[in-house]
């Protein structure tokens, strides 16, 4: 079927012709329905008939061979997804609610909802086209999976599976698909031309656990997806009531939020970055806490993604700048020798006064731009490259330094880290905590490690927690590392202690 069908909103009439070689009799229940659904129906008893039988002014056909049996044909018709082979959304309402109906009290089942991130522009950069081959291909990849009960597509680029298991081994059986499914999509997708690398964000709900009612845990497994889409890389989340707030209460932290600006709620807390081979803390990364006077303190997780949405990042993303240029005079003083890294979202960037205002603030506050690094993600470099390229510029001749946040989950090219000024790559932390589980891991670790001293260009390692990681970065040769196993983020008064005081970080 042409790929533009059902595309826009007023698209042409699809003309559905049914070629029978088998001059199969229509019974005229199945003809009315196979009419609710395509609005023109032609029965012809060959191809060339069929042929003959194209009208000119229907710009959307499909031809349909009849099986054996008509009605198998009606069924696949109203079941299956014409452009992927899955299941439609129909069939998966049906299979779902049957499913749930079957299980008994030592079986349990696991919902998975999947969908491509940022699918909407990869449309708009690639053409619907190619949107539908990819479509098509990540279904193929997913159908291959094995383990799972059922494969369906039930939006654009949304994709259902389930998991049927023993109670006691659904949890087991879920994360090996999980781990089968990121194995699976891992790989670029080669599409005309076109090398393509995509994430996909999975959520997941589980009955009886989290419920045994069909509309219940349907919603739970997208509440799960939209908060896995908060993470970077193929990311999945399970659904879990304290974490996944509901609308009303994401609603409600909007506002407070602008209020938590003018108040002056926030606090920036310092993790050390270590270097391995002296043992010294030689920078840190600045990071944004929300001390709410009602809630407490609120994770950057839970309110980073509404400042984002709301565009309150940005005026955030200014104070963050403007608190640690403060900070930063009684740091030197304190003896930190290196940068202060300093995360920009990508929805700053989207503001056309970025470059100017930073400025403004570095001139304002006499902040040493020697001592300050911005962190960016590859999300920001691919929103819009080209005023990401001149606010990079702009900045650099400040004298900041740019470091790639999470490298190696996402587009990095040699031409993009040659192009840009940056000068640290930050392994990303799914990596670390995959030394001494995952050989390949392993191997991205010491690639980054490798290709960051070919580039000549710094390299920090995130998210140590075990001496077994740390003895394997040592090992190749890592020159800084930052996580849990040396310190915890922690407020700048107790900052300054341990730079004070080094005895008081672990051993290396």
């Amino acid at each position: 079927m042409p790929s533009n069908v059902d595309r826009e909103k007023n698209s042409p009439e699809v003309q559905l012709i049914l070629v029978d070689s088998n001059h199969h009799t229509f019974n005229g229940d199945i003809l009315s329905a196979l009419k609710s659904t395509p609005p023109l129906i032609t029965h012809c008893h060959s191809l060339v008939e069929a042929n003959q039988a194209l009208d000119d002014q229907c710009q959307n056909v499909l031809l349909l061979p009849v099986e054996q049996s008509i009605p198998n044909t009606l069924i696949r018709l109203q079941t299956q997804d014409p452009l992927t082979g899955a299941g439609n959304r129909q069939h998966f309402y049906h299979q779902l609610q049957q499913v749930l109906r079957q299980i008994h009290s030592t079986e349990a089942l696991c919902l998975m909802m999947l969908d491509i991130d940022n699918f909407t522009s990869f449309n708009h950069q690639y053409g619907h086209d190619i949107g539908d081959r990819l479509v098509a291909l990540v279904a193929e990849r997913l159908d291959s999976c094995q383990g799972k009960f059922d494969l369906c597509r039930i939006g654009n680029d949304e994709f259902t599976l389930v998991v049927r298991a023993p109670l006691n081994h659904i949890k087991i059986k879920t994360r090996d698909v999980i781990e089968q499914i990121i194995e699976l999509l891992l790989p670029a997708y080669e599409i005309n031309e076109h090398t393509i690398h995509l994430h996909c964000s999975i959520g997941v709900a589980m009955a009886p656990e989290h419920s045994t009612e069909f509309d219940d845990l349907i919603r739970y497994a997208n509440t799960a997806r939209i908060r896995a889409k908060k993470l970077r890389g193929h990311s999945y989340a399970i659904f879990d009531a304290q974490k996944d707030l509901d609308e009303k209460q994401s609603i409600n932290l909007e506002p407070e939020l602008w209020q938590a600006l003018q108040k002056r709620q926030f606090r920036l807390y310092y993790q050390p970055r270590i270097c391995l081979s002296t043992h010294r803390i030689i920078g840190a990364e600045a990071l944004i806490r929300w001390e709410h006077p009602v809630h407490g303190m609120i994770p950057p997780d839970e309110f980073i993604p509404i400042s984002e949405k709301s565009g309150l990042i940005v005026p955030i993303g200014y104070w963050v700048v403007e608190q640690v240029g403060q900070d930063m005079q009684l740091l030197k003083e304190a003896g930190l020798p290196e940068q202060i890294g300093v995360n920009l979202s990508f929805r700053q960037f989207q503001d056309g006064y970025l470059a100017s205002t930073i400025e403004r603030l570095i001139i304002q506050h006499h902040i040493d731009t020697r001592q300050l690094e911005f962190e960016l993600t590859e999300t920001a470099l691919f929103r819009d490259e080209p005023h990401v390229v001149y606010c990079m510029e702009s900045l650099s001749q400040l004298g900041a330094e740019f470091s790639l946040d999470d490298f190696g989950t996402g587009y990095s090219s040699f031409a993009m880290l040659q192009k840009l000024p940056i000068s640290t790559l930050k392994i990303d932390k799914s990596f670390v905590a995959g030394i001494g589980k995952s050989e390949g891991d392993e191997e991205i670790v010491r690639s980054i490690i490798s290709l960051a001293r070919n580039l000549k260009k710094k390299v920090i390692a995130e998210g140590v927690e075990t001496a077994e990681q740390l003895a394997f970065l040592k090992e190749h040769h890592c020159p800084m590392a930052q996580g849990f196993y040396f310190s915890r983020p922690v407020p700048l008064e107790s900052f300054i202690e341990l730079l004070n005081d080094p005895s008081s970080m672990p051993s290396l």
